[in-house]
């Protein structure tokens, strides 16, 4: 007598998916286990379990607004393969410690694990996460060691990737919270995957279909009384989608999915540094919005100079609260958590309200580059801060990058960190030793910060300062010869520089989908002229470029 399969069980509490029976749901603890004796370990991160027995540890509900807090619950014992054991305990215990940046998120240390033991698509896709990260850390820190000898990484990768992928379709045709949660988590973690793998066009794919997602849902209503997992879930697709913005600052485009939030009361000091990072990018966001409809009234009014007055308004209510904004960091620095990288972090956050504050004073005259001539001094402190966090870093730094590498995975993170600011620097500037430095900061990074490949960053620099140097009679030549840290001296900052009516005012840079594809500068050059130009770089000239500049330094 043929003998059916047992039908797998998708849905319900864990003890009942482990003993594989029929669960009946219930809340907190569902009646099966209750009646059987038996503890009820829930319902995952949707909540739910009881029935305790002996030193079974209860969770620790979070403070509401402790976005720092670490793993708060007792995680169940993971059940997999030994290389699934393997790379679950790799990103558990090594790549949580880098991938999710400075500014680190619950939705890394405290969502995304306790998920991924409750709920099958998310675990696939955090072991190809992990995969990619461990891959790409092993082979640089061994030098001998080739990534064919990790067995096959992308076999892996890609095996996760559709099983990931395959649990997820339940979730999406189910349309309740619990499911939209699970597919919502699930895709932040595809888009910090395809981050880490270079594959960018992938990425902001996954990252417009999560932003669809939140917009479909009540998250994003003022009204939804939402719960820790859902602000945590909101904070991550924030933070991607500001990444977006801020890569997409030097040209109009259409892709901001999520509105700015609604200007903020004062506040008299802040009580962590995720909190004065949380205050600081909404203004940053803010800016980025505003700057891009002033780029769409430029382009209606064929203006360079905007005097909307809503929009300068708005532009000076931000302006406002920056001032505010480092009054309190000043209040708060002393006393702010995180001692192990306070400088560090600090300095970070200095860099990006120096930043912040040349952008809103430049957001309305856009067309018109020679406004950042009046900035020279801010771009120096960005230059300065900067130097001395690449100080901190060389003196905890391991090896080099080893000949053919061209990216250091184990410092890889799919927040932002300093390249941004750098960039800035190193397109608004045109003081050629200002600039230089910027670059060459950016290039001895050699690592990825979501969206902000240094390579790239770097490569798409030097090309603009050479298309604006080509194009100038009296460009000065400076040599790249000058320490790393130093200050550039009153003689340096004497050169003339770039007219204004040759410095590009418009870039769009079309990031490419893999290593052997080409990076795209779309630019428009001159005072209000209209007419686009493009022209490609293959990705491996940025490397080989970047990679010989940090070899001969």
């Amino acid at each position: 007598m043929e003998i059916s399969a047992r039908r797998k069980v998708k849905s319900g509490c864990r003890t009942c998916k482990i003993r594989k029976v029929k669960c009946d749901e219930g809340r907190p603890a569902c009646q099966r286990c209750i009646s059987t004796g038996r503890p009820c370990d829930g319902y995952g991160i949707w909540g739910g379990g009881g029935n305790f027995y002996g030193s079974r540890e209860r969770t620790i509900i979070p403070k509401k607004g402790c976005v720092d807090s670490k793993l708060v619950t007792c995680l169940p014992q993971f059940a997999g393969s030994d290389d699934d054991m393997l790379y679950f305990e790799w990103i558990k215990f090594r790549a949580m410690k880098k991938i999710p940046g400075v500014f680190s998120l619950a939705f890394w240390h405290t969502l995304v694990l306790q998920a991924s033991l409750s709920e099958e698509a998310v675990l696939h896709a955090v072991l190809a996460l992990s995969c990619v990260h461990k891959t790409g850390s092993m082979v640089i820190r061994n030098r001998k060691r080739r990534a064919d000898d990790l067995g096959n990484p992308e076999r892996f990768i890609l095996s996760h990737y559709n099983k990931a992928i395959g649990h997820l379709q339940t979730h999406l045709e189910a349309k309740d919270k619990a499911s939209l949660l699970v597919a919502l988590i699930a895709c932040a973690v595809f888009v910090c995957m395809e981050l880490l793998r270079g594959h960018f066009i992938t990425s902001i794919s996954h990252l417009q279909n999560g932003l669809k997602m939140l917009k479909e849902s009540n998250l994003l209503s003022s009204n939804h009384n939402r719960g820790l997992a859902d602000d945590w879930i909101v904070e991550i697709f924030t933070r991607l989608q500001f990444q977006v913005a801020m890569f997409n600052q030097s040209h109009w485009h259409s892709c901001l999915f999520l509105s700015p939030s609604a200007p903020e009361p004062p506040v008299g000091a802040f009580h962590s540094i995720n909190e004065a990072w949380g205050h600081l990018q909404r203004l940053l966001y803010r800016l980025c919005h505003l700057t891009n409809q002033a780029r769409y009234k430029t382009i209606l009014c064929n203006t360079s100079h905007i005097q909307d007055s809503a929009l300068l308004l708005d532009r000076q209510r931000i302006q406002s609260e920056l001032t505010e904004w480092l009054e309190a960091f000043e209040v708060s620095k002393a006393g702010l958590q995180r001692p192990d990288i306070h400088e560090f972090v600090c300095r970070l956050l200095s860099v990006y309200h120096t930043m912040a504050k040349i952008m809103a004073s430049a957001s309305l005259s856009l067309g018109d580059e020679s406004i950042f001539d009046s900035y020279t001094e801010q771009f120096i402190h960005i230059l300065d801060q900067s130097a001395h966090m690449w100080e901190a870093r060389a003196l905890s730094c391991q090896l080099p990058l080893p000949a053919g590498s061209d990216m250091d995975m184990a410092k890889s993170m799919v927040d932002i960190g300093w390249i941004p600011p750098l960039y800035y620097v190193a397109l608004k500037c045109r003081f050629d030793r200002v600039r230089l430095q910027a670059i060459r900061l950016i290039e001895s990074a050699a690592h990825r910060e979501g969206l902000w490949d240094s390579n790239i960053a770097a490569c798409v620099s030097r090309k603009v300062m050479e298309i604006e140097k080509s194009s100038s009679k009296n460009a000065s030549n400076v040599s790249e010869d000058f320490p790393l840290g130093s200050t550039p001296s009153a003689q340096e900052l004497s050169l003339p520089m770039i007219p204004a009516y040759q410095r590009i005012r418009e870039l769009a840079v079309v990031l490419p989908n893999g290593p052997m594809d080409e990076v795209r500068l779309q630019y428009r050059q001159g005072y209000m002229s209209e007419q686009w130009k493009t022209i490609s770089v293959p990705i491996r000239s940025c490397r080989e470029l970047s990679t010989s500049m940090i070899q001969t330094k």
